[in-house]
């Protein structure tokens, strides 16, 4: 079991480092990253088929402890730790499978397919990610050519090794190089927070919260920004109906605003984005919602039992209908909610610039911010977009292809 866990430290290895140099403000030195998502690869052709089970349930544990840490604030702690054995349960499952064999064929096709299973809709797990600092490429062409190469020098034949150690080389990303220093077209105030979820949820901080927020706009103003982006629920009430409606729509008369609130919709609520600008509004109601999260992904008889169990009372969340695209300053900017931003779907057929915002204040004390950070940059990386994100709970950044 200790060498199970042991080959399962180092598989992960480079989402631990992402979040090691996170605490620190940082990103990661991606020559570290190389390495260690070089290693992962090497790991999973190494680990033992005896381990498969263990290193499959440590792997699960390991990624996706924090799931259920939201629960504390719906009044089940003690579910905690058994959402995070069942979630590491799953994963097993889906380990022992990849890692029945020890042929490297076998290995190597897992590794290329993995990405694309989605237990439940969650799409959380993909190993291509940790590429997403490193010296590589992130397109599937590029993974292939570096599983194939690892594969062939681990083979420890001459000629394979060489023909590896090419493989390798060819899926080096060269723009990485390229585009350091690319700057953008606007300029940019991302008012993060650190608003516990606790805090937020008390009626009597709403006019705190939101004095604090209406503060921090007009000091972005003041310093000459024209696009402000604050994170998820940074207005924790539906603003639509609220005194500080008038407010934003006149602050943002020369600026564009990008606010989170909750939005009234028939039988429930939207997640939303409102887009103020030239003191006209737009809304982006988040789409794709977090599987067990916000919605149950099981059949109705069996979903609506659950919410009630696990949420209570709370209003059901409702579905946007499409990706919502804005136009500041002759440039086009996709706006999404949170979760919506780790999943390939939003970039489909989407513009160059993208405002994610969050509120990661439910998974707070975890490594939850950083395998998201980890995924945007994966998918700003592959898709050649720039993500501007905004978040409660964690920092703030801005992602480069």
């Amino acid at each position: 079991m200790l060498k199970a866990l042991f080959y399962a430290l180092l598989f992960v290895a480079p989402i631990y480092c992402v979040h090691f140099f996170e605490i620190f403000g940082k990103d990661p030195y991606e020559w570290l990253m190389t390495i260690l998502a070089l290693g992962s690869i090497v790991v999973f052709f190494l680990v033992p088929t005896s381990k498969k089970i263990w290193f499959g349930f440590f792997v699960g544990l390991l990624w996706f402890y924090w799931v259920g840490f939201s629960f504390r604030y719906f009044g089940a702690p003690l579910l905690i730790p058994v959402i995070a054995v069942v979630v590491a349960c799953i994963y097993m499952l889906l380990f022992v499978v990849s890692l029945y064999s020890s042929s490297y064929l076998w290995r190597g096709f897992w590794l290329l397919i993995l990405s694309y299973i989605h237990p439940f809709g969650f799409d959380w797990l993909v190993v291509d990610s940790f590429f997403a600092y490193s010296y590589f490429g992130v397109q599937k062409y590029e993974i292939a050519f570096i599983v194939a190469g690892v594969a062939l020098i681990l083979q420890k034949q001459d000629r394979r090794q060489i023909v590896g150690i090419a493989l390798l080389v060819c899926a080096i990303d060269y723009e990485v190089f390229a585009k350091r220093g690319e700057k953008t077209p606007f300029e940019y105030a991302l008012l993060g927070s650190h608003f516990s979820q606790d805090f937020k949820w008390q009626r009597q901080n709403i006019q705190t919260i939101t004095k604090e927020q209406i503060s921090s706009i007009n000091k972005a103003i003041e310093s000459g920004k024209n696009l402000i982006i604050l994170p998820e629920t940074a207005f924790p009430f539906e603003i639509e109906k609220s005194y500080f409606w008038g407010i934003l729509n006149t602050l943002s008369k020369d600026v564009v605003l990008i606010v989170g609130s909750l939005r009234e919709g028939d039988g429930g609520v939207y997640n939303s984005a409102y887009i103020f600008s030239d003191s006209k509004v737009s809304i982006a109601d988040k789409k794709i919602l977090a599987p067990f999260g916000e919605k149950i992904p099981l059949p109705d008889f069996l979903s609506k039992k659950l919410h009630r169990f696990f949420l209570g009372e709370s209003p059901k969340m409702l579905e946007g209908k499409d990706f919502s695209d804005v136009e500041i300053m002759g440039e086009k900017l996709r706006v999404l909610v949170c979760y919506e931003g780790t999943s390939q779907e939003a970039y489909k057929d989407a513009p160059k610039y993208f405002a994610v915002i969050s509120n990661n204040a439910w998974f707070e004390g975890s490594i939850q911010a950083s395998v998201q950070k980890m995924l945007l940059k994966y998918y700003a990386k592959r898709f050649d977009k720039t993500i501007f994100h905004s978040s409660n709970g964690s920092r703030s950044f801005v992602l480069a292809p």
